[in-house]
């Protein structure tokens, strides 16, 4: 019937159990989509079942709660019909974007292997720079679903809400009572098996529903943002493997002797010529698993193999987290990085501390920092500015030419920039700091790059597309770094040269853990790195000490090899001291916060957040797939011990550069003045 004239147009209002429903549906249907349809294998079937009722239970514990939100706000505002239109519409619109990032968490979990949080959307929130990777993974499937499934949801939910005719039948009402029966069962069920079958699952994170895991970590963040606190006491000694001062207590050493094979002592360091000049090198997105260097059956680094001769290669070495900004303040500041998921370099760009450059550049040196990236990332060139580099040179500053991702550009211009540098003035001695890019993801090859099969009559890992690219940039870098060496013995400057090569962090490819990328986990493949200290002089025959070391000690060990003493804010100690703790220490940040440490063959997790602990025989279970925590409670405890000691200390060692930041911000009149409260 047409309106009268000045009666208001019935506007829409969605029904609330259409929106509960139709917002279920794709819900449910995403985590459907990330275990994959099993066909016809019917034996499966019943696993698949219940994977996909445990992971989704949360989502369909979401929906309900929405529409029952919805239906008290609606009843409330039934009495104002603009009013329970306009909160209808913008409850539509929220179902509909709740949709919309549904089918987007599908392919965000499936490449971190968590629900997207805000710690995680601070990290990826140079958006300038994450193009490239972001871009990546928009297939034409996903962004047809982006498009169509909202589109769908919307279609649905109008249709649904369509007043129908007459009182409901018992087969509608039926439908309804066994509905509002099976949703509680269902999420009960679901918590239950997730708390306990569950809970040990690699990828237990799939059970969150990823709005709400979204929303918990902003109400976290406004709350303070702090990790879980640990409550572990710890013996006083166990501070001192964070003070190069003090000496490890006798009783802290494990009972076997530790090995220094190959290692110059102190007195062959003094009887042989020192190196003069020094590079050190970081490889993007570098650990040691796909390096033929370390044993990786894919030959990517033939170069790093052929000069293994003249060099001690440490099998392991970490880097304390898979931040390429914090690996950067590690190494370069010689600290460990407290336990966070924020950039240092981004939110502590005045974190006080001196560099190698800060201690050479007065010795005569010309210091320079040189990377094929781009400085402006996550703040990285105010971070370096002032820090004693004479050159600060990214990208842009490298070349004119195209970068070849958002990240930056070819390695092999980084190469012909630093012999040109070296050649500028051979007068004085020299040291760079060489930072990579080409193996940063998306792993997109150079111009004229050759590339290789790699997996050519060998079975395909999980990852074949991105493992497969990733190889080639690690051959690309490796074939670079011969040019380096080349280059230096060209210039007759090998013998008077020490060259380090390390990696900022690990990369992730599904195996033999279900992870990918970076800085989630503290499996090998993401923090075990290369430690190669290069001389042919020094390191004649070359050497692979045994030595367990971390990124603070890179600073240290150029200043041991050159005879010069270390600052003492410095917190590593060279990896040729004799004594030195047998430990590394390594955090993760992304959703749970994991600590870990490496002593010995033993490498122990604990996840705070979860209270959850693992670890690993590595001698005997290189690829971490026996957690042996129950075999030796003992020892548990005691590496928890040193884990509390070691985040009271980087906890303490922030506070205290915060208040020296505070005072050098308010003025030069106030730095030494005693802290008030």
């Amino acid at each position: 019937m047409a309106s009268e004239p000045g009666e208001l147009k019935q506007r829409f209002v969605p029904a609330p159990a259409a929106l509960a429903t139709w917002l279920a549906v794709p819900l449910v249907g995403a985590k459907v989509v990330h275990w994959s349809w099993p066909g016809i294998r019917w034996s499966v079937w019943p696993e698949w079942l219940r994977d996909v009722g445990v992971s989704a239970h949360a989502d369909v514990a979401f929906s309900a709660a929405f529409g029952l939100v919805a239906f008290v706000l609606l009843r409330l505002a039934r009495g104002w019909p603009r009013l329970q239109a306009g909160v209808g519409a913008g409850l539509f619109a929220l179902s509909t974007f709740s949709v919309f990032y549904a089918v987007a968490s599908v392919q965000i979990f499936a490449f971190l292997r968590s629900p997207l949080t805000y710690p995680l959307l601070y990290l990826a929130g140079d958006a300038k720079s994450m193009s490239s990777s972001i871009g990546s993974f928009l297939s034409p499937a996903l962004v047809a679903a982006l498009v169509l499934v909202p589109l769908l949801h919307v279609l649905a939910v109008r249709r649904a809400s369509r007043p129908r005719p007459g009182p409901p039948g018992r087969t509608r009402r039926a439908l309804g009572f066994a509905v509002l029966a099976a949703v509680p069962l269902w999420v009960a069920w679901g918590a239950w098996t997730a708390a306990g079958r569950w809970a040990d699952r690699p990828d237990l994170l799939i059970c969150e529903s990823p709005h709400l895991k979204f929303v918990a970590s902003l109400v976290d963040e406004a709350r303070s943002g702090a990790m879980p606190l640990m409550r572990d006491e710890f013996p006083s000694a166990y501070l001192s493997d964070f003070d190069p001062s003090a000496p490890e207590p006798t009783a802290a050493r494990p009972g076997k002797p530790r090995k220094h094979a190959h290692v110059p002592s102190g007195d062959a360091l003094s009887r042989t010529p020192r190196p003069r000049n020094v590079l050190v090198v970081v490889l993007e997105s570098t650990g040691n698993r796909y390096l033929s260097l370390y044993g990786s059956p894919y030959p990517t680094t033939p170069n790093l193999a052929a000069e293994a001769g003249h060099a001690l290669v440490y099998d392991s070495f970490y880097a304390h987290v898979g931040l390429s900004a914090n690996s950067l303040a590690a190494l370069g500041l010689s600290v460990y990085p407290y336990m966070t998921w924020r950039e240092y370099t981004q939110d502590y760009p005045d974190f006080p501390g001196e560099t190698l450059a800060d201690v050479l550049g007065p010795r005569g040196y010309r210091t320079a920092f040189l990377t094929s990236s781009f400085l402006d990332y996550v703040g990285v060139d105010e971070f370096l500015r002032n820090r004693g580099f004479d050159e600060l040179r990214g990208w842009n500053e490298l070349s004119a030419g195209s970068a070849t991702t958002s990240w930056g550009g070819d390695d092999r211009v980084l190469v012909d920039r630093t012999l040109e540098w070296i050649d500028r003035d051979r007068e004085r001695p020299f040291f760079g700091l060489l930072w990579t890019q080409q193996s940063h993801h998306p792993y997109d090859p150079a111009e004229g790059q050759p590339e290789v099969d790699y997996f050519a009559g060998r079975s395909l890992p999980p990852d074949d597309w991105d493992l497969g690219r990733y190889l080639n940039t690690i051959a690309e870098v490796d074939r670079q770094l011969g040019r380096l060496f080349a280059g230096l013995r060209e210039r007759g400057l090998a013998d008077d040269t020490l060259v380090v090569v390390t990696g900022d962090h690990g990369e992730c490819f599904g195996a033999p853990h279900r992870t990918w990328g970076h800085g989630a986990r503290l499996y090998q493949e993401g923090v075990n790195v290369p430690l190669m200290l290069w001389n042919p002089r020094l390191f004649a025959g070359g050497g692979r000490p045994p030595t367990v070391g971390g990124h603070v000690d890179v600073s240290p060990t150029v200043l041991d090899v050159l005879g010069i003493p270390v600052p003492a804010s410095w917190e590593g100690r060279s990896v040729l001291a004799p004594e030195r703790p047998p430990r590394a220490y390594f955090y993760a940040a992304n959703d749970d916060y994991l600590l870990g440490l490496r002593e010995g063959p033993f490498k122990y997790i604990y996840n705070v957040t979860r209270g959850r602990e693992e670890l690993y025989d590595l001698e005997r279970d290189p690829d971490e797939q026996t957690n042996i925590a129950g075999v030796y409670p003992g020892r548990c405890l005691v590496y928890r011990q040193r884990l509390a000691a070691w985040k009271s200390h980087a906890a303490r060692t922030l506070a205290m550069a915060k208040v020296k930041m505070a005072r050098s911000a308010s003025g030069p009149e106030n730095e030494g003045k005693p802290a008030t409260r």
